[in-house]
């Protein structure tokens, strides 16, 4: 899949060639499917083998990590600390939280990876991660959830918007007024949005729609409508460039933590936690929730 041809891989992992192909014939037997065609003294790679060969690579990347994660455990004698978080926090707030948090733990090695939640959780449960922030609700069966919080959602508008003049914006504000709808149609934020605008019945005019909320503020910011966004995303871009106000009535938006399933938390993890809720809270305001209790906001 790499070289391109039998003679290469033959080369590359210094065997001979029909050692390759005998190889090959082999696994296409153990697979019940074909992985190259043969045409012109060349080979080509069948559609299965390209799909195969994805998850080939997933799984060596994981066998890489577990690599990499003793090399930093046997160098850094206090450990090592894999987080893994949403886009909206990972660019925002966390940062700070984690120059804090290592302050006096020199030797202590961290990584930061930003990934959607559906993402989130696979790695965490393939254990890539040791902790991970991810939106709530979500299919947690996979993972053990943690500490679960509850914020609310704000308004963005752009600078000079006529919003500047509210120190709140509700609901009744939006008719008619240039909407950016976040959310895929079978999310719960997108759903929960629709409810309360057809509950009030109000109609903005939507313009357009982005899936997820960390795309809006710099569409806001080009003047094409407001949006409703969770307090992180509104942090993405600087605050003379969009104008964020609280919204009316609450729209909760829930964010938790999740450690691979069976998992026993060590007290840095613990102390990671108790640093984001300390840090995060010149950010956005966070209620302590059960993690079921997002599930039913």
């Amino acid at each position: 899949m790499q070289h391109g041809s039998m003679s290469d891989a033959a080369r590359r992992l210094d065997v001979s060639q029909p050692a390759i192909s005998r190889l090959i014939r082999d696994l296409e037997q153990d697979l019940g499917f074909s992985l190259f065609e043969r045409r012109n003294s060349r080979v080509y790679a069948t559609a299965a083998a390209r799909a195969f060969y994805r998850q080939v690579k997933h799984h060596f990347s994981g066998l890489e990590r577990l690599a990499q994660s003793a090399d930093q455990i046997r160098l850094m004698k206090s450990g090592s600390l894999r987080i893994g978080a949403i886009p909206a926090l990972a660019q925002t707030v966390l940062p700070g939280i984690i120059a804090g948090f290592r302050r006096g733990r020199d030797d202590l090695a961290i990584s930061l990876g930003a990934y959607e939640t559906d993402e989130l959780l696979a790695r965490v449960a393939g254990h890539q991660f040791d902790i991970a922030l991810v939106e709530l609700p979500a299919d947690t069966t996979a993972v053990q959830s943690g500490s679960a919080y509850r914020t609310e959602r704000v308004c963005i508008a752009p600078a000079g918007h006529q919003f500047t003049h509210s120190s709140v914006v509700r609901v009744e504000d939006l008719e008619r007024e240039p909407f950016i709808n976040v959310g895929s149609p079978d999310s719960a934020w997108y759903q929960h949005t629709e409810r309360l605008l057809r509950d009030c019945l109000v109609r903005p005019d939507e313009t357009m729609g982005v899936e997820r909320p960390a795309l809006a503020p710099a569409l806001v910011r080009e003047g094409l409508g407001v949006a409703l966004v969770d307090p992180f995303s509104a942090l993405l871009l600087p605050p003379d460039a969009v104008l964020v106000r609280p919204f009316e009535p609450a729209l909760p938006y829930c964010i938790g933590f999740v450690q691979p399933p069976g998992y026993e938390q060590t007290p840095l993890e613990q102390a990671f936690i108790d640093s984001f809720e300390a840090g995060v809270g010149r950010s956005a305001t966070l209620q302590p929730i059960e993690p079921d209790e997002a599930a039913v906001v």
